[in-house]
């Protein structure tokens, strides 16, 4: 057994040391390569997972930097509308309002309304602004006195106030107007009021001049116009108009006694310059209230217009259908255009201008009217109208009727002041009632025949079970009955028996052609004569009176209607 000694189990020590140390390295060392494979495994596969996941992310990213991009925008915009929203005025910040120009409306103690300006030491005013020199309303007004340029004139006001009996309620009418001196001229819708919307309220836009020192620079020392207003409960003011702003900025006025000037607009004053012509009604008479009242019993025409007086009647006689009978100078049916025109135009004249109210001698002379060129009078169930016409001139004349007003009215407005004696003629030689005819006699070269005609009244029952009376004409030549429908074209041939014209001499020698007209309502028989001249149209006569010319073919065709009547061939219409 070997002998342990210090030395030996020192060598011992250090090799078991050197054994366990090298064991441990390289155990440490394999551990080492272990791990470090494992690592670069791991990291590997991280690296596959961060490539992948870099992908996805890069796909993440661009969506979400869209979306980024897309919110920042409407980010900046909401701040931009903020922002802009801030800067702009707005309606709830509190603003400074203008109080207008500081007055003093008082009344003095003759009752007058006075505007005292509020002025600063220095005489001026220190907010040059708006104002009122007077508030009332037109119902409040009793009197307005006005002088301008046109003359003066004074209006009445009245406003009548009416008590319901029932619940005791008070009721304010319109106001009513009176032009004194004028009391029975009618006056025109709107003048007077807005005369009294003038005077009873008036604002100012700006002061001109708050002392008067220049006054004359605004013509008040030559006023356009100055009015004074009473008002009902006594009190009184004055306008004074003086001269236009420049630039269409006003009119310049005074109020009451203060020499301010004030700029007020324009329509606000306009009134002031009215005259009494402004004032009385365009209405030269008024339209028939009814139209029974629509037609003349009697009408008149004179003047130097026409050379004769001319007399007009409505037509009575039933067996002629006429309107309108001329008795004077000669008696004979008239014209039914030229009636319409003259009957339409008498009552209901609307005139353009008032020229003149209550004219003297030398005024009626001025405006023609002193003798005048054409006068009508036209007598009516409820009222007679008398007008009087000057010569027209430039399309217009001047008219003058009961009222005592002369107006100025378009000529095309007043047909009767161009018409005539020959216009006044017949547009046919006659035109006689279909249904009133009894006989027919036809005279011309040929011979004569007599148609007679017969009329019948029936009553029968229509579809809708109403009884109505019906009439039936059957006309005959030697017991042969004539074709109804053939014979009413033969009847219309009569009626169109044309005026061609004014026959400036009587007919004479025999006739061409005879009419012979027979009535069953008892008026005498009608004779229709046409005489040869030589020429294209013959002279027609109307129971011995020259009506007019007819021409020369009519005679012709109707000789050929009458043949063919009788002879049962058609009838040709002319």
């Amino acid at each position: 057994m070997a002998e342990n000694t210090p030395e030996k189990n020192l060598q011992e020590t250090v090799e078991n040391t050197a054994t366990e140390s090298f064991s441990a390295t390289e155990v440490e060392t394999e551990n080492e390569a272990l791990k470090a494979f494992l690592e670069r495994d791991e990291n590997s596969q991280k690296d596959e997972k961060t490539e992948e996941n870099s992908d996805k992310n890069k796909k993440k990213l661009s969506k979400s930097t869209l979306w980024v991009i897309i919110a920042s925008a409407v980010v900046l915009l909401i701040v931009a509308v903020v922002l802009l929203l801030n800067f702009l005025p707005s309606d709830t910040e509190p603003k400074e309002l203008d109080a207008g120009t500081e007055i003093n409306l008082v009344v003095d103690e003759k009752g007058e309304h006075q505007a005292n300006l509020v002025l600063n030491e220095k005489g001026e005013v220190d907010n040059n602004s708006y104002g009122t020199l007077i508030e009332y309303t037109p119902s409040d007004i009793k009197q307005i006195d006005v002088e301008n340029k046109s003359g003066s004139f004074t209006v009445l006001a009245e406003t009548p106030v009416t008590t319901d009996e029932e619940t005791g309620e008070t009721k304010t009418d319109a106001t009513i107007y009176t032009l004194v001196g004028f009391e029975n001229i009618e006056l025109q819708t709107g003048g007077a009021d807005t005369i009294a919307n003038d005077v009873a309220a008036l604002e100012f836009s700006s002061v001109a001049d708050p002392v008067g020192e220049n006054a004359k620079d605004f013509c008040f020392d030559n006023p356009r116009a100055t009015v004074k207003t009473t008002f009902s409960d006594g009190t009184t003011s004055t306008i004074i108009l003086g001269d236009s702003a420049p630039s269409q900025l006003g009119e310049y006025v005074m109020f009451g006694d203060s020499k301010a000037v004030y700029v007020v607009p324009t329509d606000a004053v306009d009134g002031l310059l009215f005259s009494v012509l402004d004032l009385v009604t365009l209405s030269v008479n008024t339209s028939a209230d009814t139209t029974d009242n629509a037609q003349f019993e009697a009408l008149t025409l004179s003047g130097s217009a026409y050379g004769e007086k001319i007399e007009l009647r409505p037509n009575e006689d039933k067996a002629i259908d006429s309107s309108y009978l001329m008795i004077s100078p000669k008696k004979m049916f008239i014209s039914e255009v030229e009636a319409a025109n003259i009957t339409g135009a008498i009552r209901g004249l609307y005139a353009e201008e008032v020229m003149c109210v209550n004219p003297s001698s030398a005024q009626l002379s001025q405006y023609g009217l002193s003798s005048p060129y054409a006068s009508v009078k036209a007598i009516y169930p409820d009222t007679t109208v008398n007008i009087k016409a000057s010569t027209p001139k430039d399309d217009y004349v001047y008219l003058i009727a009961d009222s005592n007003i002369i107006y100025k009215i378009k000529a095309e407005y007043v047909p009767w002041v161009y018409t005539t004696f020959d216009k006044l003629r017949p547009d046919t030689v006659i035109n006689p009632n279909f249904s009133s005819l009894t006989n027919i006699k036809v005279t011309d070269a040929s011979g004569s025949y007599d148609l007679k005609v017969e009329t019948f009244t029936d009553t029968v029952e229509n579809t809708d079970g109403v009884t109505e009376e019906v009439e039936s004409t059957t006309a005959y030549y030697k017991d042969k009955r004539l074709d109804e429908d053939k014979f009413h074209v033969f009847y219309n041939n009569i009626c169109n028996m044309q005026n061609a014209g004014k026959a400036t001499t009587n007919g004479s020698g025999n006739p061409v052609l005879t009419l012979e007209l027979s009535y069953s309502t008892g008026r005498a028989n009608d004779v229709i004569k046409v005489y040869p001249t030589g020429n294209t149209k013959y002279i027609a006569t109307l129971n011995g009176e020259t009506i007019c010319l007819v021409y020369k073919s009519y005679c012709t065709k109707f000789s050929q209607s009458v043949q063919d009547l009788i002879a049962g061939k058609t009838v040709g219409s002319f």
